[in-house]
C-alpha cells in the first residue's frame, strides 16, 4: 500500500510509525507532503497516480472535498475530509476524526451516564465534536475566540454534579493556562504536547493525550482504504 500525509506543519507527525506498525510489510511507502502554500498542493489526479490512499491534516481538510464521493451524512454536513481512497471506481473521501470521536465518546457515555462536555475551539475538530455530541445527545458548551472568549485563561473550576470532560480541539499553538476542577477530565486532541503534559495532569481527575484518537483514526483509515 502506497500512502501519504498532506498538511503543514507535519514534521512532528506520528503517522508514518503508526502505519508501519499496523500494516507491516503491506506498507510500500509513506510520504510526508509538507506543503505550506495551497497553490503548490498537487491535483487529486496526480496524487492518485502515486498513492493508494491519502491522509490530510490542517490546513487542507476542505481542499479536496468537492473532488471526492462522500457517503457519510455527518462528513457531508462537516464538509471536511481527512482521508481519501483512490479506487478504480473513483475518488472517495471520509473523515476518520468522526469515527474516532464517536468511539471514544460512546465509551465515555457508558462509563459516565451524566457526561457533559466543554469544547475549546472553533475549527474543524470542534465542529466534528459538536456534530458527534449532538448525534449522541451529550450536552455541551463551547468556548472560542470567535465568540469573544479568552480561551487560554478560562476559569472552569466551578464544581458540577455531572462528569465534565474538557476537550481541547485547538491547534498546537494553543496552551491552556486557566483554572480547572479536580473532578474534571481533560481530553487533548493534540498528542505528545509537552506544555499540557507537564501542567495539566496534576490539576484534573484524568488527562487524556491525543494518541488514543490517533490510533483509532489510523485503523479507520486502513479499513476505508481496504474497501473496494
Amino acid at each position: 500500500m502506497k500512502l501519504a500525509l498532506l498538511g503543514y506543519p507535519i514534521a512532528h507527525s506520528l503517522s508514518p510509525s503508526l502505519y508501519r506498525e499496523f500494516l507491516g510489510d503491506k506498507l510500500e511507502k509513506y510520504d510526508l507532503l509538507e506543503i505550506k502554500d495551497p497553490l503548490l498542493v498537487p491535483g487529486i489526479s496526480m496524487l492518485a497516480e502515486k498513492y493508494d490512499g491519502l491522509s490530510i491534516t490542517t490546513p487542507y481538510k476542505k481542499h479536496f472535498f468537492k473532488d471526492v464521493v462522500v457517503t457519510s451524512p455527518i462528513v457531508n454536513e462537516l464538509r471536511a475530509i481527512n482521508t481519501i481512497s483512490f479506487r478504480k471506481s473513483g475518488f472517495y473521501g471520509t473523515n476518520t476524526d468522526v469515527v474516532a470521536v464517536q468511539k471514544i465518546l460512546l465509551n465515555m457515555k457508558k462509563d459516565f451516564p451524566d457526561l457533559q462536555l466543554i469544547i475549546l475551539g472553533d475549527g474543524v475538530m470542534a465542529r466534528v465534536t459538536l456534530l458527534v455530541a449532538r448525534s449522541l445527545q451529550i450536552p455541551f458548551q463551547q468556548f472560542s475566540r470567535k465568540k469573544g472568549d479568552s480561551v487560554e485563561t478560562l476559569d472552569l473550576s466551578e464544581p458540577s454534579e455531572h462528569q465534565t470532560v474538557i476537550i481541547n480541539s485547538c491547534s498546537r499553538e494553543f496552551v491552556f493556562k486557566g483554572q480547572l476542577h479536580p473532578s474534571q477530565i481533560f481530553w487533548d486532541y493534540n498528542y505528545s504536547f509537552k506544555p499540557h503534559q507537564i501542567t495539566l495532569p496534576s490539576q484534573v481527575k484524568s488527562y487524556i493525550d491525543g494518541q488514543e484518537m490517533l490510533r483509532l483514526q489510523a485503523l479507520a483509515a486502513i479499513e476505508f482504504w481496504s474497501a473496494t
